[in-house]
């Protein structure tokens, strides 16, 4: 793969990122490129899940409140089952 025409100020400011890693230049693009490639990956597979209903959705932060209901609902059910309640 090759590019052309690169200007100079972005041919520089590759170099420079890549010595400040440890790396050749061709290192460093080799590392944009597959980061790049990832991230298609990860959009192509979560728009193959967008529009889909099969489970519960729940607003950010919300999760540990419904671990907590869920818990407390099963607790219920144990104490009904035997008698006892081991809430507190």
């Amino acid at each position: 793969m090759q590019i052309r025409d690169v200007p100079d100020n972005i041919a520089d400011a590759i170099a420079a990122r890549a010595r400040a890693m440890g790396q050749s230049a061709q290192a460093y693009m080799l590392g944009l490129l597959a980061a790049d490639a990832r991230r298609s990956r990860n959009i192509d597979l979560i728009a193959r899940f967008e529009g889909r209903d099969d489970g519960m959705h729940s607003a950010p932060g919300q999760a540990a409140e419904l671990v907590h209901q869920a818990r407390n609902e099963r607790e219920e059910q144990l104490a009904d089952t035997t008698g006892d309640c081991p809430c507190s």
